[in-house]
């Protein structure tokens, strides 16, 4: 039987050349980003310079959050 953890994900509004992003962070470590794109969300996650387009904000955090946990060490 697994443990069960829980884990804080922030998402904070930054500049970033320029333009709003939103900043994913699990504890104080950044897993990604999402950038607005017209009408689409762009998620780049962090550590491996994956880049998606999404119709929605929330299937673009699903992302960065399953990307993180696919790759996490």
């Amino acid at each position: 039987m697994t443990k069960e953890r829980k884990i804080n994900i922030s998402m904070d509004t930054v500049k970033r050349n320029g333009r709003d992003v939103s900043v994913l962070n699990i504890g104080k470590k950044e897993i990604g980003y999402i950038e607005p794109d017209g009408v689409k969300f762009n998620a780049v996650a962090v550590d491996t310079d994956l880049s998606q387009d999404f119709k929605t904000e929330d299937e673009a955090v699903n992302f960065l959050i399953a990307n993180y946990h696919l790759h996490q060490a």
